[in-house]
């Protein structure tokens, strides 16, 4: 999934250049080429559940166009196996109105975006844990129907086992949403 942020600033391009880089530093990016910088991973966005951990690619060109510079931000969202929460989506926004916070005046308030990544860190276990527990509530019941239908041996396991994972599934996404 990509997206566009589109923009004037009142700066040259230098300063633009440099405010972008040091705006994305202070927001969990490393710069990998120049006007490119990467975050996260698959592996910590499943593992940590936290928004700024989710593989993003952002790539900034600068034009100078009279006493302002045009920029052009352009993210890249690489698969992950999990969909983009509407927490997720907060962070992003916030992001992206600090981006342009910083581009303007060369300040933007990290701490409020820190807050809105906790946040969203803290759902996500939060939903996590609840789904944990309604799946071993709902296993007992589930082991005890498959006890009872005359199923060959390997075949009970799999299909406790599809069964739990899918009802973990729908759960956790349906504590995500927050319905």
């Amino acid at each position: 999934m990509r997206f566009r942020w589109s923009g004037a600033v009142n700066c040259d391009a230098d300063t633009a250049a440099e405010r972008l880089s040091s705006y994305f530093r202070a927001v969990g990016y490393e710069e990998r080429t120049p006007a490119c910088w990467t975050r996260g991973s698959r592996w910590r966005a499943i593992t940590t559940l936290s928004p700024r951990q989710l593989p993003i690619q952002a790539e900034a060109k600068l034009q100078p166009w009279g006493t302002q510079t045009l920029v052009d931000v352009t993210y890249e969202f690489r698969p992950i196996p999990r969909a983009l929460s509407e927490q997720d989506a907060d962070l992003i926004v916030a992001e992206l109105r600090g981006l342009a916070e910083y581009l303007q005046h060369g300040t933007a308030d990290f701490e409020a975006m820190v807050r809105v990544e906790r946040a969203a860190t803290r759902r996500a276990r939060r939903a996590l844990l609840n789904t944990l527990g309604l799946v071993a509530l709902l296993s007992i019941p589930l082991a005890a129907l498959l006890s009872q239908l005359s199923l060959p041996p390997a075949l009970s396991p799999i299909l406790g086992g599809v069964l739990g994972g899918l009802a973990a599934s729908y759960l956790f996404w349906r504590l995500m949403r927050g319905k």
